[in-house]
């Protein structure tokens, strides 16, 4: 009889450890429609330091103003920081701009490297229709450039 009581212990302990892995490693849909919600658009594009105005240049052709010049110089200024993480987003700022007569807002972000001079990869996220219009300018960009 204890050897029944053993393994009936045994085979609900097993059943246990195999309910809860399933319970911390399964696909739950719910959680991870929640997560994608919390995902904003983002734009990204690759530029050097010294390139950095030429960039902003190349991107303000998508609005219908260019960016404003003092942005622009203080974004750079907090880009050059040597204190900067490397490979880790940076907030540099807020741009406003104007995009098919509405005034929108985008938040620029950067991730330097610093192995040949100074690179960035700048990243825009905002509403999502100002977004996806940048990310097309991107893109031609990349294709005038042969990228």
């Amino acid at each position: 009889m204890k050897q029944y009581l053993l393994y009936v212990l045994f085979v609900l302990t097993i059943g246990s450890m195999v309910a809860l892995s399933a319970s911390l490693f399964g696909d739950d849909n719910d959680l991870n429609v929640f997560y994608e919600e919390d995902i904003p658009l983002a734009a990204s594009i690759d530029t050097e330091l010294g390139d950095f105005a030429d960039t902003f240049a190349v991107l303000s052709e998508t609005f219908d103003e260019p960016i404003r010049e003092s942005d622009i110089s203080q974004m750079e200024r907090l880009a050059a920081d040597p204190t900067l993480d490397e490979a880790m987003p940076h907030p540099l700022g807020t741009i406003n701009v104007i995009f098919e007569a509405r005034p929108t807002t985008l938040t620029v972000e950067a991730e330097v490297y610093r192995e040949d001079g100074t690179y960035l990869i700048l990243y825009f996220s905002g509403d999502e229709d100002v977004v996806e219009a940048l990310d097309e300018r991107i893109m031609a960009y990349y294709d005038e450039l042969g990228i």
